[in-house]
């Protein structure tokens, strides 16, 4: 995004709607455009006002924060939204406000502080800005990756429109999600390169990701088949209590298991499993040459992330070496570089969401930039190249 950040808040809390008013206008790029403390306010300013960002609470009197995004979604009205909710409530809302194209929820903590509204508000929303993108399931992504590292072709490199002769058309599971037709060219150029690598057959997929996590999901996790021959292990950045609402609401839209993952837990083909949001989950092999979950210690804190991409990944390194799939996903910050860069160099295979479909660009720019990727996909390529490697590698 040129220029100034226009931004609109919907908060009814005065002490809220002051400090994040503080924040953000006092920040050289933003232009905080409207205060308002209702749901039809926030909608009638919308409208007039056209702003780039909403920051909305979910509970707003008159009309509330689910009530608007349906109201926006009928209406087309594409805005980049933030939603706010508390930790100790709305759960299933908050999942709802994905399923209607929120970019991401916010969890207030019950003491809401200045520096958490920085971390939390401000810095995404600088961090998206980056992007240049507008929130919409309906968004179809150019190419535009421009790395020479990467294993796409040089026409990769060059901005192209997917046209209709190079789409796979995918069904819909629901209403509310629109799974996002593939580009069957870039994933033949992609698994072409790929297999002159020779990577060893891979046990597992392991995903980390964060912000802009739970809609890329949504996105991705429907077009993997039930029979998937690989467990999937994921570390999505997400408070403990909401890990479950997750969990239920991407298995409504997917054919493929979902759970949470439980300690010493086996894993299994054909399952995706997410980490508890308060815990750190690794992998362990036992006796029996068996791939289970383990937690790190709650005990020692070492970790700045809960549930931790690094952690993950360092123990799949430990106990698989060179049998494994890592996908970094969007996501702020740099959390699964040091594992990436351990999994690239003992040979699996590695790779990153592009810039034009994340969310946030910064985890999966970070494992770029320090060339720890052989891959880099849109968030719309990345399941059907899976399916399609897979299917090579185990015929």
């Amino acid at each position: 995004m040129l220029g100034a950040i226009r931004v609109l808040i919907a908060e009814d809390s005065k002490i809220i709607s002051g400090m994040l008013n503080n924040i953000l206008a006092n920040h050289y790029r933003i232009n905080v455009v409207s205060l308002v403390n209702n749901g039809i306010d926030a909608y009638k300013s919308i409208i007039s006002i056209k702003p780039d960002f909403v920051i909305t609470e979910i509970d707003l009197p008159l009309m509330g924060g689910i009530e608007l995004l349906k109201l926006l979604k009928k209406e087309n009205i594409q805005v980049n939204i933030l939603v706010m909710t508390s930790l100790t409530k709305n759960k299933d809302l908050s999942s709802r406000a994905l399923e209607l194209g929120a970019l991401d929820i916010i969890y207030k903590p019950r003491n809401v502080s200045a520096d958490f509204l920085k971390e939390n508000v401000l810095n995404k929303i600088i961090e998206i800005s980056k992007n240049n993108r507008v929130n919409s399931l309906e968004f179809v992504p150019e190419a535009n990756i421009d790395y020479n590292f990467n294993l796409l072709n040089n026409s990769s490199n060059k901005k192209k429109v997917i046209d209709e002769s190079e789409k796979t058309e995918i069904d819909k599971f629901d209403d509310n999600v629109r799974i996002i037709p593939f580009n069957q060219k870039q994933v033949a150029a992609a698994i072409t390169k790929v297999l002159k690598f020779k990577f060893n057959t891979p046990k597992l997929v392991a995903i980390g990701i964060s912000t802009g996590g739970p809609r890329a999901l949504r996105i991705m996790l429907p077009s993997i088949p039930a029979d998937f021959p690989l467990p999937i292990l994921i570390s999505q950045h997400i408070p403990k209590d909401f890990s479950s609402s997750l969990i239920s609401s991407l298995q409504d839209i997917c054919s493929i298991k979902i759970k949470e993952a439980s300690l010493d837990e086996e894993l299994m083909p054909s399952v995706v499993y997410i980490s508890p949001g308060d815990k750190n989950m690794g992998i362990y092999m036992d006796s029996a040459g068996r791939l289970k979950i383990k937690f790190y210690p709650d005990t020692e804190k070492k970790f700045i992330y809960t549930p931790c991409v690094d952690y993950l990944f360092n123990t799949i390194d430990d106990v698989l070496t060179d049998k494994a799939i890592a996908i970094v996903m969007t996501g702020m910050g740099n959390d699964g570089t040091e594992g990436m860069i351990k999994l690239h160099n003992h040979n699996n295979l590695t790779i990153a969401q592009d810039r034009a479909s994340s969310t946030v660009y910064g985890m999966p720019r970070s494992v770029i930039e320090n060339k720890a990727v052989h891959l880099v996909l849109s968030l719309y390529d990345i399941a059907e190249f899976l399916i399609q490697y897979m299917r090579l590698k185990i015929r």
